[in-house]
């Protein structure tokens, strides 16, 4: 169940596959789809979902873009690690609802491309 009722789900997970597009023109390669379970406390609410992640490398590493659901907004953020069982460690999360090029600018430096 969405949480929020102030922003769209559609365009929420729209963003997401903005960024799964955009990471792929950035070097990366789509690696596999690997089911997860999450848990995520926003505010009073714990959302749980199991979600087929899509994971990709960039360089020498593997990551996912994870859903952070905080009480006022969604935001996104990247997850890295050296094996595809070892994606946990996070970037900075984000707003989705940012301009392209602010998504883009944000992704590139989640890659550690821009800094």
């Amino acid at each position: 169940m969405w949480p929020y009722k102030n922003h769209s789900e559609k365009d929420y997970y729209k963003t997401i596959a903005f960024i799964e597009e955009y990471v792929l023109t950035l070097g990366a390669v789509f690696v596999c789809t690997k089911s997860e379970r999450f848990t995520t406390a926003s505010g009073d609410d714990i959302i749980l979902e199991k979600l087929d992640m899509n994971v990709f490398r960039y360089k020498d590493e593997y990551f996912w873009i994870e859903h952070h659901f905080l009480p006022d907004s969604p935001y996104i953020v990247l997850s890295f690690g050296d094996t595809i069982d070892s994606i946990f460690d996070d970037a900075e999360p984000f707003p989705y609802n940012l301009s392209e090029d602010e998504i883009k600018a944000e992704v590139r430096c989640s890659l550690g491309i821009d800094r």
